[in-house]
């Protein structure tokens, strides 16, 4: 199956999940996050602002501002690139391109990305880190240039033994699923 069809599919079956099993599935996989090495030894963490469809991403933020974390969540450029900037609390945020909650100032923009994990959206993933996400390429240009630690979030029924991959595409380093937690 290629890669457009791939995607509708799993975005069907996202819309179609019960809100009370998403819920409890989300939590699973927050959970399971913030108990990764990666997470405990990072002092920023650039997440992305979850929409009703994605991997609720809101509790993962709420235990960083706890942990004294420097947290980040991007902005979506004209050219599909992304910049992440610090914010301090979700009130921080409006709603941007393509109904993404993104941070209304725009003075502290992350520069060092040293010590940090970015944690990134996926409809699936393989089990080699290839992932498949909403299309655009914002995150893999992005992640074509970043250092740090990539961790993917990812319904554990949606872990292939492997996807369609471009040459455009970045691997993650660390899947993070409602079953299980994989360096790739």
């Amino acid at each position: 199956m290629n890669k457009h069809d791939l995607r509708l599919e799993l975005l069907l079956k996202r819309k179609s999940l019960d809100k009370a099993k998403k819920f409890d599935l989300d939590l699973e996989i927050q959970s399971r996050l913030l108990l990764t090495k990666e997470y405990r030894d990072c002092d920023k963490i650039l997440v992305y602002v979850s929409n009703d469809l994605e991997i609720d991403t809101k509790g993962i933020i709420h235990a960083a501002f706890a942990n004294k974390k420097k947290v980040a969540v991007p902005v979506t450029n004209d050219d599909y690139s992304l910049s992440f900037y610090y914010i301090n609390s979700l009130k921080e945020l409006k709603q941007g391109k393509f109904g993404i909650m993104e941070p209304v100032n725009r003075d502290n923009k992350v520069v060092d990305f040293d010590n940090s994990i970015c944690v990134i959206p996926a409809l699936c993933c393989d089990l080699s880190g290839n992932r498949i996400g909403y299309g655009k390429g914002c995150y893999d240009r992005f992640l074509s240039e970043y250092t740090g630690e990539k961790v993917c979030l990812v319904y554990g029924d949606n872990v292939f033994p492997s996807v369609v991959s471009e040459s455009t595409d970045v691997k993650v380093d660390l899947i993070v699923s409602d079953l299980f937690v994989k360096r790739t």
